[in-house]
């Protein structure tokens, strides 16, 4: 699945990408979300990717930003605010998947810093982590201060590292990124990430 292979230069990337992926992986495991499968198959807008079941979390982060950019492609509706999914939710509303979620998001850069002590790329990463905060802790409008969501980010990357840095798990992370990179196609299943 990558071209030039025999370079040295693209095997770093792949094993950086197939870290990255296995750290996202082994956290959502970890949290009990299932895992269909993982990939490091270069695509147009990504260089892998970990597939999970929609937790109840992800649906509801979903559910808001597509009534989000439907509103703002329609600024003169008098449907512009989605107050169905905008309100704030209850305190404790779809706590623990909420808590997997942004582990999740934010597994796959603190893997790779762990390998390699820097993380190359996780901007879409970090704008899921943004998303699930916007939806449910932001305001009605979704907003929540930049300051906020660098002190989350700050806490829930601590909270990863601890996870990941436990011998039995981060040997799981090796072993994922090892099969990663072996397979034939770049793709494991749940059952092989498992």
């Amino acid at each position: 699945p990558w071209p030039d292979i025999d370079r040295p230069v693209v095997q770093l990337v792949q094993e950086r990408v197939a870290f990255h992926e296995a750290g996202h992986a082994v956290v959502a495991r970890c949290f009990g979300i299932e895992v269909m499968d993982l990939s490091i198959r270069r695509r147009n807008s990504s260089l892998g990717r970990v597939t999970p079941v929609a937790t109840p979390a992800w649906q509801r982060a979903e559910k808001y930003d597509d009534l989000r950019r439907l509103a703002d492609r329609t600024p003169d509706s008098c449907c512009r605010t989605p107050v169905d999914v905008l309100h704030p939710r209850s305190l404790f509303d779809y706590e623990e998947s909420l808590q997997a979620e942004l582990h999740t998001c934010l597994a796959g850069a603190v893997a790779e810093e762990i390998q390699f002590s820097s993380c190359l790329r996780s901007r879409g990463d970090w704008s899921r982590f943004h998303l699930q905060v916007s939806c449910c802790y932001g305001h009605l409008t979704g907003f929540v201060s930049g300051s906020s969501i660098a002190l989350l980010r700050h806490r829930y990357r601590n909270s990863c590292k601890e996870i990941l840095t436990k011998p039995e798990n981060w040997a799981w992370v090796k072993a994922v990124a090892k099969a990663a990179i072996r397979s034939e196609h770049g793709v494991l299943n749940g059952d092989e990430i498992d």
